[in-house]
């Protein structure tokens, strides 16, 4: 009829043509446990429960590409594999979580915006960059760890506090600055 076109089959329903426009003001239903996209079965979506899959039987991927961008609702996952790692964003923040390491594989650079730190744990430890400085900030102690030498470039100083109190190799002589005294301390033995 004009308002209604039902087509109903026990098996499969084949239509075969150059182009097919369906065109309704009310909605499609398709009805099925699974619909073939490309007739072959290999590329195809299905619905179980709530759960609608979109999945290729091929060695082919799933494209999409939309004009604009593709959205995920505020406070929903786009989630891979299992629960462990998914990326998820609440309308302010993005998270990308993982049940083990996070590996990023980049061919060039990783870039982080002036001001915008990386915070490690409650925010007591980041490490930030105004385009001038580079700090790094620490609730407790800030530890190194190498296997070899920590080098300093020549004429750059390790500065305490202010200009007064510094340590500096011009590449022939270390020389140590004070506003004041300079104090060696030994709990035992010699300064040599």
């Amino acid at each position: 009829t004009d308002s209604q076109l039902n087509l109903v089959a026990d098996g499969e329903v084949d239509i075969t043509a150059g182009s097919l426009d369906v065109n309704s003001s009310g909605g499609i239903a398709i009805d099925g446990t699974t619909v073939s996209i490309d007739g072959t079965g290999a590329s195809n979506f299905s619905v179980a429960g709530a759960d609608l899959t979109l999945a290729t039987t091929s060695s082919g991927n799933i494209m999409l590409s939309p004009v604009g961008y593709l959205q995920v609702a505020s406070g929903k996952k786009l989630q891979f594999a299992d629960s462990g790692e998914y990326v998820s964003g609440n309308g302010t923040d993005l998270t990308i979580g993982s049940g083990a390491d996070i590996n990023l594989t980049a061919t060039a650079d990783i870039n982080i915006p002036v001001n915008i730190g990386l915070r490690f744990g409650d925010g007591g430890e980041n490490i930030e960059t105004d385009n001038t400085d580079f700090t790094v900030t620490s609730g407790g102690k800030i530890n190194l760890t190498a296997t070899t030498d920590v080098v300093i470039p020549t004429n750059v100083g390790l500065q305490f506090t202010d200009a007064n109190e510094k340590i500096e190799s011009d590449g022939t002589n270390l020389t140590i600055n004070s506003g004041a005294d300079i104090n060696l301390t030994c709990a035992t033995g010699d300064v040599n």
